[in-house]
Order: C-alpha cells, then structure tokens, then sequence
C-alpha cells in the first residue's frame, strides 16, 4: 500500500523557529549557545540573527552580545490571542443572531490586505444563497458588506495601501468599481455606522453589516447578515441593521468598549437614522421592493424579541 509522503518543509524556515524556540525558552543567548542548542554553525546563526534584528524581531546587548527577542515578537502572539479571543466571547451572540433572524451570519477581519472570514453560520432556511464564504477564507473587502465597513474604519495609510494594491473588478453590475465611487461609499459609512452591500459581489445576495470595536475603540472585525435579496427588502434591512448593529455593540461591550461610548455602531446609527440609497435589482423586479418584509417561513416577532434575550 502507498502510504503519503509527507510534504517536504522548508530549511529556512524550520531555522527561523528553532531560533526564535530558543530563544523564548533561554531569554538570552550568545552566538556560540544559540548556535549549539540548534544544532547549526555559528556563521549561519549569524545570518539569521542579523535578519532578525533588522526586521525588528530580535535585539542583540552591544555589552554582552547576546541575543533576546523583542517585543515584536510578543505582539504578534497577543494579536492571535485577541482573534482567538474574539471568536470566543462573539460565538454564542452570533449563534443567537442566527437564531432571531434565521439568517447567514459572518465575522471578519482584515489580514494585511485581504478580508479574512473568523466564524460563519448558515441559515436554516430552505431558500437561502450559496455564498462563495466561509471560516478562514477570503473575499474582496471593497464589495462585501463586512468588507466595506472594515475599509471605512481603517487608518488612512492602511487604506491608501489598500487601494493601491487592489484591482477594482466588477463582480456585478452593482459592483463599485471606481475609486472615487468607492471613497464616498466608505465615507458615507463611516457617517452612518453601518454598510450595505446591495449585490455588489454576488447577485441574489445582499447584506448588513456593522463594526466590531476594541475596548480602546477601534474597529477589529465586522459583523454582518446576509440573505437572498428577494428577503432583504428596504423594510427588512432596517429591521436587520438595528439587530447587527446591537449584536456588534454587545461584542464590543465584551471586548472592553464602554456603553454608548463614540463609535458605537447601533448608537451611531439608531441616532443618525442615516439609510442607503434605495434598493432596487438589476432587472426591476417587483418583489425586491414591494414582496414581504419577513421570509414565509420566518418569525418576524422573534426578531422584535432579539432584547429579552440578551
């Protein structure tokens, strides 16, 4: 029988983390005890280790000339921390949106450059879309819903990097594909607290979407419910966006943001009473503005409930 081979790893980087292994474990090194306890020479060592303190990772005592690593390193240990973190404390209050809504529910982040999913819960429905979404997976931030509202609360540099390394397709015809479009787009969320996408990466498919703050009040991920447009009337959305903009406050509120402080998404957005411009499909169709408010085979008052429940 052909067992399968294991994939090969990397030299280079299997170095890298014994080093790094060693030196969390000692402290502090010198080049001769690094280099034995790894089990490699000290010039190679060396090649790293100066790798390491150029980039900012490791630091070397210009008295003892020994190695020690930084803080760096420390934070990008507390950044997985946090995202672990996150998963956990937003886990039942996403279950529980899901439940009120019985909608697609998702939580993202961004990674550098790219809209990374953390936790996805699929409808129950009978008709509901088959998103190209889920756990540890991509999508473009720029017409996606969770994307938008990422986007919108970013730092400026983050953002100018951003569109500078992003290529604007057109998913669809909804799609904002021009950067002077897109700015305004985001400016207008910002103002309000809250992102729509009206079909704009998938047709069918349209979403709510608010931001997810720390305890200092910056944005760290995006929440947001998604369903078939046929579903997602203006009526429906203004129902939908007041329950993810007050699931993404309780989030925050666990993540150490104070009640009602300033960036709250649901305060911000209950009080501005700001909504999208109208929803309207590419093809007309009446049921997009004029079908039920409620899916036939939802609760409506359950999500009117969504408060007891807290």
């Amino acid at each position: 029988m052909n067992e399968a081979k294991p994939k090969a790893r990397v030299p280079s980087v299997v170095r890298t983390l014994s080093i790094l292994e060693a030196l969390a474990t000692a402290g502090e090194l010198g080049l001769a005890d690094l280099a034995a306890r790894i089990g490699l020479n000290k010039s190679t060592v060396f090649r790293f280790m100066r790798t390491l303190c150029r980039d900012g990772y490791a630091s070397r005592d210009p008295d003892t000339e020994r190695f020690a690593l930084t803080l760096k390193v420390f934070e990008l240990g507390s950044a997985v921390h946090a995202r672990l973190d996150l998963t956990r404390l937003a886990g039942p209050l996403l279950v529980r949106l899901s439940a009120t809504t019985r909608e697609t529910v998702h939580l993202a982040v961004m990674e550098g450059a790219r809209l990374v999913y953390l936790h996805k819960i699929e409808s129950p429905q009978s008709l509901r879309v088959a998103m190209e979404s889920g756990i540890g997976l991509s999508a473009p931030a720029y017409c996606t819903g969770v994307g938008k509202v990422l986007l919108a609360f970013s730092e400026t540099p983050a953002l100018e990097v951003y569109l500078a390394s992003c290529n604007l397709i057109r998913y669809t015809e909804r799609t904002i594909a021009a950067r002077p479009a897109l700015l305004r787009e985001l400016e207008a969320i910002r103002a309000r607290g809250w992102a729509v996408d009206d079909e704009e990466h998938e047709y069918g498919v349209r979403c709510v979407a608010a931001p997810v703050r720390d305890r200092r009040g910056s944005v760290v991920a995006a929440l947001s419910i998604s369903g078939p447009s046929i579903r997602f009337t203006p009526e429906r959305i203004e129902t939908v966006r007041t329950l993810v903009c007050e699931v993404a406050d309780e989030i925050s509120g666990l993540l150490g943001l104070v009640p009602g402080a300033q960036g709250s998404a649901g305060v911000r957005g209950r009080e501005a009473g700001a909504r999208p411009g109208p929803l309207t499909s590419p093809e007309g169709r009446a049921g997009d503005r004029n079908g039920p408010a409620f899916p036939l085979d939802s609760d409506p008052s359950a999500e009117r409930k969504i408060k007891s429940q807290k």
